[in-house]
């Protein structure tokens, strides 16, 4: 869902103010909900894969994909959850004059948020080619 926000940026800042608080409030109504529930049990079930890979070749590159996605809910929390909080009680008549800027380090906080998951994703996969891959003797 991360990649969504981000395939979406072009065409969010082409929007004025009004019309893309309107996206805001309507769009995303799910995505608090569902997609909370998605991704912590994502990010939970990484660290329960570290703890089933303990021992095995795959361990440090799940250790490095639960760190990623961890960071990046991290990252969430510190750049996307103030401007939610900010722009969810704004309407159009009380939009501020830096609206942008709140928009900005939405668009930027989801950005970064992908890029965590994305290393995540890349590790495991990592991790997967590590358990898989075979030895010389074969």
């Amino acid at each position: 869902m991360t990649f969504c926000h981000v395939m979406e940026i072009p065409g969010k800042l082409r929007l004025g103010g009004a019309a893309w608080l309107t996206v805001q409030h309507n769009l995303y109504f799910a995505f608090g909900v569902v997609g909370a529930a998605i991704e912590l049990l994502s990010i939970l079930l990484t660290w329960v894969v570290v703890f089933l890979v303990r021992r095995r070749p795959a361990f440090f590159w799940t250790l490095g994909a639960a760190l990623c996605v961890t960071a990046g809910l991290v990252g969430w929390f510190l750049m996307v959850a103030p401007m939610n909080a900010a722009l969810s009680g704004w309407t159009a008549e009380t939009l501020p004059a830096d609206w942008t800027s709140y928009r900005n380090q939405w668009e930027a906080g989801h950005a970064m948020h992908a890029a965590f998951f994305g290393l995540g994703f890349s590790a495991l996969v990592v991790a997967l080619l590590a358990e898989t891959r075979k030895s010389p003797s074969r």
